[in-house]
């Protein structure tokens, strides 16, 4: 079987959140199973145009030939250029792998013109992200992922709180839908590290390390996770608060916390690295991720395989990661004073922190493995080219 996946603008090492690291975690171990995989992204500095990764052909595309007016125009013209590389280098595949919005045109186009089965991952929607449509350019989005969806044989979602927000957003069929969730490539904690130097580039020897991961937008509570750190700080001072990660909201909680006196208890290290972040997963005493819209929370599950307590808010798939009081503490969202009394409960008592930590870690060796994901990807698959088969739409 051969499989192009599309997945937009991501892929390593273009990276602009968790999309990249999914299809490349994906890919890679369909390709170990013996499943010929095509992946067509943007192209990167530094990246060749064409290479072969761990098993799959990347394909990068060149993404800024024209000048464009705006995002969606920009949008549209990388996926013509898909569009032509795809159609001048791939004839035989078997089925047609979309990631989300940015590469529906493409998908469809080449669905319709190969005459091939077309599977949707929506990892997120418009409506999901935004808390409903409010725009011209939202509304675009959204009916650029409802088009995705109608087009495609079969729908992948990353938990079954995206199922729910599939089929109501875009009046899909429930038997349409596929529930697979992310995989990780777990923190390897057989690696030696300097656990003392590590720590010290952050904190000092006394302080309690509490993480945050992620993406320095409103989605993913930022904000609630600093008024919780300055909130925690009028009780006790031996905390520091790290946040890992980069966004438009960075500058504005730097000067949050400058202009409230604890900026020295705050330490905001930008974009790092995987395996800088895998060194602060092992060091910290506890990670924190009070989203407000998650469709699903991949940090969270690198923090588990960490064996590291975590502390999430109770929404989206967070909420079906995390069993509150076993392998996690749950929160209410948007609600930072709860949210700084979780933490100081973690951090006060070790016991009760290596308690989370292990259950969380045996809870994601048994089932988010991407051996495990990959199965579930290929019982999709198969179902998928048997009904194809059978379907007047098939061609050899």
């Amino acid at each position: 079987m051969k499989v192009l996946q599309f997945l937009s603008w991501e892929y390593p090492p273009r990276i602009v959140g968790g999309l990249a690291r999914h299809v490349y975690w994906l890919s890679r171990e369909l390709a170990r199973k013996g499943i010929e995989v095509i992946v067509i992204t943007l192209d990167y500095p530094g990246a060749p145009r064409v290479e072969c990764v761990d098993g799959v052909k990347v394909i990068r595309v060149r993404s800024y030939v024209l000048p464009s007016p705006d995002f969606i125009s920009w949008v549209h013209q990388f996926n013509i250029w898909m569009i032509k590389d795809a159609l001048k280098e791939l004839h035989d595949i078997s089925i047609i792998h979309a990631h989300d919005w940015l590469s529906a045109l493409s998908a469809i186009t080449l669905k319709h013109a190969l005459r091939r089965p077309l599977i949707a991952t929506i990892h997120s929607t418009e409506y999901g992200r935004r808390g409903g449509i409010f725009n011209d350019f939202q509304r675009h989005i959204h009916e650029v992922e409802w088009w995705l969806t109608y087009e495609a044989w079969r729908i992948i979602v990353c938990s079954e709180y995206m199922r729910g927000e599939v089929i109501n957003v875009f009046n899909l069929p429930s038997d349409k839908i596929d529930v697979i969730p992310n995989g990780i490539n777990p923190v390897d904690l057989s690696k030696p590290i300097d656990t003392v130097k590590i720590r010290r580039k952050y904190a000092e020897d006394w302080e309690k390390i509490v993480l945050f991961v992620g993406r320095l937008v409103h989605a993913k509570g930022i904000h609630i996770f600093v008024e919780a750190g300055i909130d925690l700080l009028k009780r006790r001072n031996d905390v520091k608060f790290i946040v890992a990660g980069d966004g438009v909201l960075r500058e504005d909680m730097m000067r949050n916390v400058s202009e409230r006196g604890v900026s020295h208890k705050f330490f905001f290290t930008g974009f790092i690295s995987d395996n800088d972040l895998n060194d602060l997963y092992r060091v910290c005493d506890a990670a924190v991720f009070p989203s407000l819209y998650e469709p699903f929370g991949i940090v969270a599950l690198e923090a588990m395989s960490a064996a590291k307590p975590v502390i999430v808010s109770d929404v989206g798939g967070l909420s079906s990661l995390v069993v509150d009081g076993f392998n996690g503490l749950k929160t209410p969202p948007n609600n930072p004073y709860i949210l700084s009394k979780a933490i100081e409960k973690v951090i006060s008592d070790p016991g009760f922190a290596e308690y989370l930590g292990r259950n969380g870690f045996h809870h994601i060796y048994k089932n988010y493995t991407w051996d495990k994901i990959a199965d579930m990807t290929l019982k999709t698959y198969s179902k998928v080219m048997e009904e194809y088969k059978k379907s007047s739409w098939y061609t050899k």
